[in-house]
């Protein structure tokens, strides 16, 4: 099965009729595994000893432990320990064309190398290429859902999408749209990744727009690979130290986030704690 699929990956990626209607096509039982993908499902991947910021370990979802069939390209999965702390846990294929993109530290990006498709680690969204041009929820790659135990054993469970098509990414409104109707005025902490690193002159004005209060800023000074990853609980600090944030952490008001998730350079808003 593991080499059928291989050799209708090398198919595909040349036929022009696909790269057209890929994106509106629903790939049915050869998207959907019939291995248990839900939360019954928990594997360990790594310890976060192992896995230092801004890097990534390669791995097969589920694995078998048979060496063919966990190298099928629909079993690869990458996690990613980001510079702000997080760790996210994306599916490698490419909702594009199904190509295996690369992760590229000094850019902070995940790239295709088939056609050009750029994603944002924050939320698995494509923020360039022909993946970028397909319509929601086409747009983004499928995640698992990460767990880290007392021992900083790291765990994936839960799929998240259809391997190879997408996922709804922007679900993750539903529970600022439940707090912003039951408990409209307590403020909770919540993550604002950008589509687009701001300046960090600006992260004073964007603050005040939506009337929230930083809590973290992350950026960074330098270019290339010479980059450096930095973090700020200062706005004042913030502005000096970063050329650019590309997320703030911001303590708000449900119905504030939500405006803030209506800015054209924001994907979407995630609730750290309440």
């Amino acid at each position: 099965m593991a080499g059928q699929r291989r050799n209708f990956l090398k198919t595909i990626f040349g036929s022009a009729f696909l790269v057209t209607i890929a994106p509106f096509l629903s790939w049915g039982g050869f998207l959907f595994r019939k291995e248990k993908t839900g939360e019954e499902l928990r594997q360990k991947v790594a310890n976060i000893s192992e896995v230092p910021p801004n890097s990534i370990v390669t791995f097969p979802f589920p694995r078998t432990g048979n060496p063919k069939v966990d190298s099928d390209p629909f079993r690869q999965y990458a996690l990613i320990h980001l510079p702000n702390g997080d760790v996210k846990a994306f599916s490698k294929v490419c909702v594009h064309l199904w190509c295996l993109w690369g992760y590229f530290p000094e850019l902070r990006e995940m790239q295709c190398p088939c056609h050009g498709s750029i994603y944002n680690p924050d939320t698995g969204v494509a923020t360039a290429g022909p993946a970028a041009l397909q319509p929601y929820p086409t747009n983004a790659l499928p995640e698992l859902k990460v767990e880290i135990d007392e021992n900083g054993d790291i765990y994936v469970t839960h799929l998240d999408g259809k391997v190879g098509y997408g996922r709804e990414w922007k679900r993750a409104l539903d529970s600022i749209r439940k707090l912003a109707e039951t408990a409209p005025d307590n403020e909770v902490v919540a993550y604002v990744p950008f589509a687009k690193p701001i300046q960090s002159k600006n992260i004073k004005s964007f603050l005040s727009k939506y009337n929230v209060r930083l809590s973290k800023a992350y950026g960074y000074s330098g270019q290339g690979k010479n980059r450096e990853w930095l973090e700020s609980d200062s706005v004042d600090e913030a502005q000096n130290i970063m050329d650019a944030a590309y997320g703030l952490d911001v303590v708000a008001k449900p119905r504030d986030l939500l405006k803030i998730a209506d800015d054209s350079n924001v994907f979407v808003v995630y609730v750290r704690r309440g």
